[in-house]
């Protein structure tokens, strides 16, 4: 339902002058007060004080609207020149005040010249069903009337799209054109945002008007004191960057393409606060090619339910960013759509190592279909932990992993680990490698291990001095099961080392990795000695002690040497009788350099009497020469006959 009412100056029963004179029937309790705001009229200073009828016609018509209580209001107010009393100043103003769904679907600005407005004070006013809009803003005429304008009206159309939360004021002499301005901004917004878009095409007073769009003319404008900007439509436009939104309308305009702006309007009516996002969704659907930054505004659209159907129809799924096309995958009712979707979400996290942890975010009708892609992907990774990813990716999208391009492609990336003199070198190689078996998938773990091994035990001593720290090593060793270690000999020996120093050459880490390498000569080694130092037979000992030999040697005698302390001198002795006598004088060298406190010292003394011949012969003949440490040694001996008479020929 939409009311009317008419106020100008008038006689009437009760009261002469500016009055309400007319109005529909059923008008609302306190409609009156309600429009009274948005009535009145003066002329521009410049028109001629008392004109005549063709001076009156060309007097500016004020079209104004606003929301006002929940209804909307459109006032149409025109100069009359003369009242009842033959005074000049005289106005009318025409009010329509409608219900909202009245306008639904309209833009206010239509409403200009339409039939129903009144010229001339009316008795009667009924009421309007349906108020029918004007005709004299055509769309396709309005883009005609655009494009022959000067300076810049596209710029101009983009500066007034992305300044429509301000206050714009608009200066012209002809009201017409104004309202054209008006209306080619309401037809460039959805028609809910035109609808909250107040105006008027004239007003005497601009800088107080109420309205968000003001109309004024050149004359009004000058007697301003005001800094408020104005913008004349005879002068250029102000420079400006458009928001994409202001430059997808102005490309419709320009190309008289009233069905895209249509088409854009219906997708920013359902996101009016991200117009810039309904600009970028069109743009993907005509083929555009948005950057993925550019996109962010376009999630709430794909996902609200009033989308367009052609949207999913037209959207060019390979120009979305991974959030769009997540959405897409998740949200279209189309299923083609939703499935390249998904495909395009896999590509992505392919290619995309901060994308790898968003697997979840997204579904896959066919994973076998990626497997070629995952195979470009796995042949041109840059990095191990990225070759891991991958895997990883492979996995949770049920995508058969190729366990030889995965091992090749180790294999390469192992031998470009950087080298220690390179800046992050020994440190950068040796956490490439721990990223990688850390985020490796299990199935591939083995392809990868044995990529890499393979790279070290064949790239030199640099790729093995890079990449093999001590962590590194200790978790190959972890992994000896599914690394070739057992056929990569020099990777192995640099394990072993790095375990030996660690936990020692008979810690339980170290020899349980040596049992993993039969035939390696560090590791048997390693595992001859390991039961001489608890062994029954000094002459088996001697034996294994003998086969000691390689990288490993010097550390592990020192190890049986530091463990045979503990033996009896008796044993030790025995021992030393039936070792190769080079292996013999090594070990007894380490005893006499780590006998630091009497008791060791006495022992190994007794060592020396049991088996003479050796270096710690001599060594045991200074200890007797001091008169005191041989007083004890005889105390040391006194059970001991046979050691006592050996001590003293010693000693000599």
């Amino acid at each position: 339902m939409a009311w009317q009412l008419h106020y100008t100056s008038a006689r009437s029963a009760e009261r002469s002058g500016f009055q309400f004179t007319a109005a529909s029937p059923g008008l609302p309790p306190g409609a009156e007060a309600v429009v009274s705001p948005y009535l009145g009229y003066r002329p521009p200073p410049e028109a001629p004080p008392a004109p005549d009828a063709a001076q009156l016609a060309a007097f500016p018509v004020a079209l104004c609207y606003d929301a006002v209580g929940g209804r909307r209001l459109l006032v149409l107010s025109r100069y009359l020149g003369r009242d009842y009393s033959g005074r000049f100043g005289n106005f009318l103003a025409h009010a329509v005040l409608a219900e909202a769904e009245e306008l639904e679907g309209l833009r206010p600005i239509e409403f200009w010249r339409a039939s129903f407005w009144s010229s001339a004070p009316a008795a009667l006013l009924p009421l309007l069903e349906d108020p029918p809009p004007g005709d004299a803003f055509d769309p396709a005429a309005l883009g005609e009337w655009l494009a022959a304008l000067d300076h810049d009206p596209y710029g101009r159309l983009a500066w007034l799209l992305d300044h429509t939360g301000d206050r714009i004021i608009l200066v012209c002499p002809d009201v017409e054109e104004i309202a054209r301005w008006f209306a080619v901004l309401s037809y460039s917004l959805p028609v809910e945002a035109a609808a909250a878009l107040s105006f008027t095409t004239y007003t005497a007073d601009p800088v107080t008007s109420p309205h968000r769009l003001v109309g004024t003319t050149p004359d009004v404008w000058a007697e301003q004191r005001t800094d408020h900007p104005a913008h004349p439509l005879d002068a250029p436009a102000p420079p400006h960057t458009p928001s994409r939104y202001a430059a997808a309308v102005v490309a419709r305009w320009r190309a008289h393409d009233l069905d895209g702006l249509d088409a854009l309007a219906e997708l920013a009516r359902l996101a009016p606060d991200s117009l810039d996002g309904a600009a970028v969704l069109r743009d993907l659907c005509d083929g555009g090619t948005p950057g993925h930054d550019a996109q962010k505004p376009v999630l709430p659209l794909l996902r609200h339910p009033d989308l367009p159907p052609w949207v999913w129809e037209r959207l060019d799924i390979d120009a979305l960013g991974f959030d769009l096309a997540a959405a897409v995958n998740r949200h279209s009712p189309d299923p083609a759509a939703a499935r390249a979707a998904g495909d395009r979400c896999a590509h992505l996290v392919l290619t995309t190592p901060s994308l790898r942890d968003r697997l979840a975010e997204f579904s896959l009708e066919d994973p076998a279909e990626l497997s070629v892609a995952l195979s470009r992907e796995l042949a041109s990774a840059t990095s191990l932990p990225s070759l891991a990813d991958l895997t990883v990716i492979a996995e949770r999208l049920a995508i058969p992993v190729m366990s030889e391009l995965t091992r090749r492609t180790a294999h390469r990336l192992a031998l470009r680990l950087p080298a220690p003199a390179q800046p992050g070198g020994a440190e950068g190689a040796s956490e490439a490698v721990l990223e990688a078996l850390e985020r490796v998938c299990a199935s591939a773990r083995g392809p990868l291990l044995t990529g890499a091994v393979e790279a070290l035990e064949h790239g030199g001593e640099r790729v093995r001095r890079a990449a093999l720290t001590a962590a590194v090593c200790e978790r190959l060793a972890e992994l000896a099961d599914e690394a070739p270690l057992a056929e990569s000999p020099q990777v192995a020996l640099w394990v072993l080392r790095a375990l030996a120093e660690r936990h020692g050459v008979h810690g339980a880490v170290t020899l349980k990795f040596a049992e993993r390498l039969p035939g390696h000569p560090a590791a048997r080694g390693v595992l001859a000695a390991r039961d001489v130092a608890t062994g029954r037979d000094p002459k088996a000992a001697a034996r294994a002690l003998e086969r000691v030999g390689g990288a490993l040697a010097e550390p592990t005698l020192v190890a049986v040497a530091d463990a045979l302390t503990e033996r009896s001198p008796r044993y030790r002795a025995a021992l030393l009788a039936a070792l190769d006598p080079r292996v013999g004088e090594r070990l007894a060298r380490h005893w006499i350099a780590t006998a630091q406190t009497r008791a060791r010292r006495f022992e190994l003394v007794g060592v020396a009497l049991r088996a003479p011949g050796t270096v710690l012969d001599g060594w045991a003949r200074e200890l007797t020469r001091r008169r005191i440490t041989m007083l004890q040694l005889e105390t040391y001996f006194r059970d001991d006959q046979t050691l006592r008479a050996a001590l003293r020929e010693l000693r000599g």
